[in-house]
């Protein structure tokens, strides 16, 4: 079956055609290291992770480029403010943001180039613009005109007007238009900086990404990734770069979900990060020490990565719970070697509601890398298994296991235990009374993917529905 996957840039959901036959080239946007990393530095690269990791299950090559931005007006100002050379600063944080990821099972990454060892050819990239007029000199560096870029908002949907319009600028900069964005930035006072035909400077922090990708994978690649929140203006201007200078860019566009707490997106203006305790939950370490780098990842892939993820404690708290029970059914064979090709796994023989449930999982996977859908079917194998004993139960089991590890689940060493939550626990039968009464209206509207959503989540939660002729009945597995 053909991998779909929805395009931000078409804005539809087409079927993922390699430029390449066999070969995918992605690339997604990596942390700026001048600080201790937090949760949002490390959703990328684990859910792109799954993303590749599924791509090579499916048989495809895959090279992945994740970058490092070393050079950015937050790295200088916290080597001017501690006095600590900026490449000290970045080696740390670089190393740190290393760690995590290797606890959290990234392994399809294969390339971090750094800002820093590219500077000859982003200086070439922009001498190529200004060649082109897509780029002009002013005092304090070079700019991109986006009155020259056609179609300039095409991945964003805004319109150039608007744009222009809402900047701000002092006249004084010498702009041709208020929403031109800098190429170059000329040196200032205590600021590392290199030589260029503009005078000595740095890249602008847009022009970094356009370099690296078309430097390592080409031209034209098959998939850049990010953050929602980077589609306007930095990955707009990536477009508007790479296309001025002749590169057709990338061919899909895909966008992960924002950071909400309580249903309320997170940024750092939001005045709830004030408080040091309520900003320390979002902390990449704090995280990993309290619930544990697999729950973490689990807790990442529950859903679909285009929706937000609600990093209220006691949904991570539930996710925790849920991969425990499931890792205490899999017992022994959460440390026992698996079969880790597609093929063996698919060709294993299971009962017949069970291997339905395989193929569903398939389906949701190659269905824009559903992992939630994905996950709420390996669930409802693992309850099923329950019911089965001997080499069908061990069977349905050793699947579960399989097609998890393919997403970086289930890895030997990860067993987790639940924590007690009474807290949350005192309100559990009436939110379970409340999921159930909106599952009902759901089937009464005839809106059976919602009901059958509804289900499949709360299975992967640990949670089984059982319909009757006096109601849903649930219970915790």
């Amino acid at each position: 079956m053909a991998i779909t996957v929805y395009n931000t840039l078409t804005r539809s959901k087409d079927s993922l055609e390699p430029i390449e036959p066999g070969r995918i080239s992605m690339y997604v946007c990596g942390p700026t290291v001048y600080d201790d990393c937090h949760i949002g530095h490390l959703m990328g690269p684990v859910l792109f992770d799954a993303v590749g990791r599924w791509l090579q299950a499916r048989g495809h090559e895959l090279r992945f480029v994740n970058n490092i931005t070393d050079i950015d007006d937050k790295i200088i100002n916290r080597s001017l403010s501690t006095g600590e050379e900026w490449q000290s600063v970045t080696a740390r944080y670089t190393q740190q943001y290393f760690d995590f990821l290797a606890e959290l099972h990234v392994t399809t990454i294969t390339d971090h180039p750094r800002c820093s060892d590219y500077i000859p050819q982003m200086i070439a990239f922009i001498q190529k613009l200004v060649d082109n007029d897509r780029a002009y000199p002013a005092a304090d560096g070079v700019y991109f005109d986006v009155t020259r870029q056609p179609g300039y908002g095409k991945l964003s949907g805004r319109k150039l007007e608007d744009t222009l319009s809402g900047a701000r600028i002092d006249a004084q900069d010498g702009l041709r238009n208020p929403a031109d964005f800098a190429l170059w930035k000329a040196v200032k006072p205590g600021e590392p900086n290199w030589d260029s035909p503009w005078g000595a400077g740095r890249p602008g922090w847009h022009l970094e990404c356009s370099v690296m990708s078309t430097e390592i994978l080409g031209q034209r690649f098959d998939i850049h990734g990010g953050g929602d929140d980077l589609k306007f203006p930095h990955h707009e201007n990536e477009i508007a770069q790479a296309e001025g200078c002749g590169c057709h860019y990338a061919a899909v566009w895909m966008h992960n979900g924002l950071i909400q707490y309580g249903g309320v997106k997170i940024a750092k203006s939001d005045p709830r990060m004030k408080d040091p305790a309520f900003a320390q939950q979002f902390k990449a370490r704090f995280l990993l020490d309290t619930y544990g780098a697999p729950a973490v990842r689990f807790f990442l892939l529950q859903g679909h990565y285009r929706r937000p993820f609600d990093f209220d404690p006691s949904n991570i708290e539930a996710a925790r719970t849920a991969l425990a029970r499931l890792h205490k059914q899999l017992g022994p064979l959460l440390e026992a070697d698996g079969a880790t090709d597609l093929d063996t796994i698919c060709a294993r023989a299971l009962p017949d509601d069970c291997a339905k449930r395989r193929e569903y999982f398939l389906a949701a996977m190659d269905d824009d890398f559903n992992t939630g859908k994905a996950l709420g079917h390996l669930f409802a194998i693992a309850s099923a298994a329950k019911k089965l004993s001997g080499a069908e139960q061990q069977a349905c089991l050793e699947t579960v296991r399989d097609l998890g590890r393919l997403l970086g689940l289930f890895i030997a060493g990860d067993a987790v235990e639940a924590a007690d939550s009474a807290a949350g626990s005192e309100h559990l039968a009436g939110l379970m009374d409340l999921v159930i009464e909106l599952r009902a209206n759901a089937r009464a509207n005839r809106d059976f993917a919602t009901a059958d959503t509804i289900r499949d989540r709360l299975t992967a939660l640990g949670i089984s529905l059982t319909d009757g002729a006096d109601g849903t009945a649930w219970a915790i597995d």
